[in-house]
């Protein structure tokens, strides 16, 4: 499959997008997005909210376990944060696959600081359908 028709596609999810979240980087079983959080991104302790921080993470697994050109979608994901961040911040996430199997997979997603420090851990678990990610495929 065509790894940069595959970026491309992921490129324009519209959630994501909406959101500010930018595709990096990707190969088969990895992704990287980015995201710089925004006044409108916080909840009423003035922190950013949970969602947008897993919402980071989500559009990572999603990058990485699609990165085959067939097309998963998540059976379960957890999160747990670790630390809090400021308005401008630039987030990273990165999906890594740490297991691929006939029809699951597994994926650890990480949520940094630029400088590397931990802001939220999670896991997540795919289901690959028998179907290409792509229509022309």
């Amino acid at each position: 499959m065509n790894q940069s028709r595959i970026f491309e596609h992921i490129s324009q999810d519209p959630f994501a997008r909406f959101l500010g979240i930018e595709l990096l980087e990707l190969r088969e079983g990895y992704s990287k997005t980015t995201l710089v959080v925004k006044e409108h991104m916080l909840n009423f302790h003035g922190l950013p909210h949970g969602g947008v921080i897993f919402s980071l993470a989500d559009a990572a697994f999603a990058a990485a376990c699609n990165s085959y050109g067939q097309a998963a979608v998540a059976l379960h994901l957890d999160v747990s944060f670790l630390a809090a961040v400021e308005v401008g911040t630039r987030l990273i996430a990165e999906a890594t696959e740490e297991h691929l199997g006939g029809r699951t997979g597994l994926y650890r997603l990480a949520v940094t600081k630029e400088d590397g420090t931990m802001i939220a851990l999670c896991h997540g678990t795919a289901y690959r359908k028998k179907q290409p990610l792509l229509e022309d495929q």
